[in-house]
Formats: C-alpha cells, sequence, structure tokens
C-alpha cells in the first residue's frame, strides 16, 4: 500500500535534509561488493523507522537498520549482475515523478520547497534518481524468486494457530470489483496537442507573446509554469533521455520544436551552457481526452450500468465484454480490499453508506469512468479464518515470503564481498 503525502513528506524531510545538509565528516560503515554504506544512511534509516513506529534502544535500532541496508546493497549487487535485468529511464522516471511532485505540491511549489530545504528540486531528483534505480532492480530480483510463493490452506490455519493473539484487529473496509470505460481517442488527443504546442511556437517565433508569458499560460507542468517554465541546472541524466537528447544540442537562447516525451510534447529553451550542466526552460503539454470524448465515454458507462440495473447482462458479464482496464478486466473485474482511512474523501464519500451488492453510478478520474460493484463491506473487527480468510492468507503467504528471502540472503552473502567496519 502506497504511504500517505503526510508520512511521504515527514520521510523526506529527513532524508533530504540529512542528504543536503550532511556534514563534511561522514564514515564508511559497511563496504558490499563495489558499494558502500554511510554512517549518515544509517543515521536516516533510524529516523525512518522512529516515524513508522518502531521503537528500541539506539544501538538496537542501529544495528537493525545496518543488516537491513547491507541486505539491500547484497541483492542490489546481484541484481546489476544479472544482464536479463533492465530498468528503462522512462520507468525511474516515472516513479521519481510520482514520489517527488505531490509533495512539492503539498509545499506550495519548488520554489516554496526550495526555500525550506535550502537547495534545488533538480539536486533532489538526481540524488534519488540513483536509489530508485537501484530499487527498481532490487524488486525485480525480489519479484522473480519470490513470485509464486504462497499459503496453502494448512499453512494459513498454522499462521493464524500461532500469531492469532498478535493479528492486529482488521480496519473498517469495503472489497469492490471494478468496471473500468476509458476516455478514449490517443490519437486525437496527441494529434491536438502537437497541433496546439506546434501554434504555440509560432506566437513565441514571431513575437506575439514571450516563452515565459506562454508558459505561464499554456504549460501543463504546473510546478515550472509560475517560473516562466524555468526549471534550473540539470546535469546529464537528471531529465528523461529524449529531453536531454534536444536541449544538449540548442544554442543558448534556441527554442525547439515539438518534442515527444512520456509526459506529452515540450518546448525546450536553453538559458544557459556551463560544462555538462545546463539551465533550460520548458513548456509541456500533454495529451488531453476533448470534451465530445468525455461526454460519450459517460454516456457508453451510464447505458453499462443501465443494462446491469435492467438485468440484461450481470456485472462480471460486462466486465468481460467492456471493462477496457486490462489488470481486472479477466478477473471479473476484482480489485480487492480497501481499508476506509486509506482512502481519499471523495472515494469515502462514495462508499461509507453504500450496501453489500449495491452498484455505483460512473465515477469519473482523471482517465475514464469507473463502475463499481461492492462485494463486502467490514466495520473495525477481530480476524478470524472463517470470515476472513482472504486477509488471513495475504498475512501467512507475506510471512512465507519474508522467510525464503532472509534465506535466499544468507545464501547469497558466500557469493558478494562485505565488510562491516
Amino acid at each position: 500500500m502506497d504511504l500517505s503525502l503526510k508520512t511521504l513528506f515527514l520521510v523526506l524531510l529527513i532524508t533530504a535534509k540529512g542528504f543536503f545538509s550532511m556534514e563534511i565528516i561522514d564514515r564508511i560503515v559497511a563496504v558490499v561488493g563495489d558499494d558502500i554504506i554511510l554512517k549518515s544512511e544509517v543515521d536516516q534509516f533510524v529516523e525512518q523507522k522512529k516515524i513508522f513506529g518502531i521503537t528500541g534502544d539506539e544501538e538496537s535500532l542501529r544495528a537493525a537498520a545496518l543488516e537491513e541496508l547491507i541486505s539491500v546493497r547484497i541483492l542490489y549487487d546481484i541484481a546489476k549482475r544479472d544482464t536479463t535485468i533492465a530498468v528503462s529511464d522512462e520507468e525511474v522516471q516515472t516513479v521519481l515523478d510520482s514520489r517527488i511532485n505531490p509533495i512539492i505540491q503539498q509545499v506550495g511549489g519548488e520554489r516554496r520547497f526550495e526555500e525550506i530545504y535550502n537547495t534545488t528540486v533538480s539536486d533532489l531528483r538526481r540524488h534519488y534518481r540513483t536509489e530508485i534505480r537501484k530499487g527498481l532492480l532490487v524488486d525485480r530480483l525480489k519479484n522473480r524468486h519470490l513470485s509464486g510463493i504462497t499459503a496453502t490452506r494448512r499453512e494459513v490455519e498454522a499462521f493464524y494457530r500461532d500469531y492469532k493473539d498478535s493479528i492486529p484487529p482488521a480496519k473498517p473496509s469495503v472489497t469492490v470489483s471494478q468496471l473500468f470505460i476509458s476516455i478514449s481517442g490517443d490519437a486525437a488527443a496527441d494529434a491536438a496537442a502537437l497541433r496546439k504546442i506546434t501554434a504555440v511556437r509560432a506566437d513565441i517565433v514571431s513575437g506575439d507573446m514571450s516563452f515565459e508569458e506562454a508558459a505561464e499560460k499554456h504549460s501543463h507542468d504546473v510546478s515550472s509554469a509560475s517560473k516562466g517554465g524555468n526549471i534550473g541546472f540539470t546535469s546529464r541524466g537528471d531529465l528523461v533521455p529524449e529531453y536531454e537528447r534536444v536541449a544538449y544540442n540548442l544554442e543558448k537562447g534556441e527554442i525547439s520544436y515539438p518534442v515527444r516525451t512520456t509526459f506529452g510534447y515540450h518546448l525546450i529553451k536553453v538559458n544557459e551552457k556551463i560544462g555538462e550542466r545546463i539551465d533550460t526552460s520548458h513548456i509541456l503539454l500533454r495529451p488531453m481526452a476533448s470534451d465530445e470524448e468525455d461526454s460519450e465515454a459517460y454516456i457508453f458507462a451510464q447505458s453499462v450500468r443501465d443494462s446491469i440495473m435492467n438485468k440484461q447482462m450481470t456485472f462480471e458479464e460486462a466486465v468481460r465484454k467492456h471493462s477496457t482496464d486490462e489488470r481486472t478486466r479477466y478477473n471479473d473485474g476484482y480489485v480487492g480490499v480497501l481499508n476506509f482511512e486509506d482512502m481519499d474523501a471523495r472515494y469515502y464519500e462514495i462508499f461509507k453508506d453504500i450496501d453489500p451488492g449495491s452498484i455505483t453510478e460512473p465515477v469519473k478520474d482523471k482517465d475514464g469512468y469507473y463502475i463499481f460493484r461492492v462485494l463486502d463491506k467490514r466495520s473495525d473487527r477481530r480476524i478470524s479464518i472463517e470470515t476472513d480468510y482472504n486477509i488471513l492468507r495475504n498475512m501467512a503467504s507475506e510471512h512465507k515470503r519474508d522467510a525464503e528471502m532472509n534465506k535466499w540472503i544468507d545464501e547469497l552473502r558466500k557469493k558478494v564481498y562485505i565488510d562491516v567496519k
């Protein structure tokens, strides 16, 4: 489950301040393969543990933190030597944006963030880009090794017998399935974005408006639009490859033609070049569905719901026939258990008073319309094997995977150089 923004903010506060305000004096506490672990990393990890409510004496916390960091480094050393595991720049950028952008927005934009932390967002991105790539490589290695490991019925029952007194109560939750109707017309939306950004460039080149004015008026990158599109100095590797390939070949003051990346279309302007560092501004236009496409998607979603409510087809039949979510389409739309305390306010209002068996009206989200079927609804309660088998199976499976992971890491230790200082 994803961390809340509040928790992400606290973790970032510690790690960002720890990284950017790190004293020059630091020391190596362990070497794993050709990588090192610094005392400052252990300090930051201990602080993160405290945020999540993990308690204990300082020495025990530090020992546990160091052991976890060593385990991750062991997995990374194995993963980077495995030629069958790869992580693309686009994947790293997507994860990076999903972690940093919400926090920047929460504190009030890049300028406010930089005031609070006395650093630039580009420096933060550069630091976390490396860590995210490492994390993705490790996750791929772990997932490949642990895939298919699940608890049997007998193992679930044994887990419940052994741990039932320490299993926390189940939180209020709702179990749902979904039918998703996307707002289609990707090609049309892409073409419309390209036409618009080409027109914006023409207005800039003709002198009808400055680059900065155009960024403030048109750019979908909210964090930089208020600064005339400026994203500051970056080094090679900080930005997505398509952007950098163009930016590093522009002259100072030159404005690019539209550049396509995974985020949409960019106009790029180079403000300064100092060695391998460049200061750029950009205007970003993301392909957006038209009002007409949105309306058509809603009408279709409503007609599908009407067919279900009029018993012309079951919810499951409708999912298999009409849902465009490939992750749930072939599983009767099953999403799983959603805890009320983890929902945003909008979805809480939708589900708080709804009864099991109900089917919601189409709910609009950024990518389309969702129709939810409520399969079950539970209040705060003590977990039992009779009523919460699926929850216990997930717990027992995770317990089994943890045991396998510890055993595997012990085996991998023999293949990796480790020196604890």
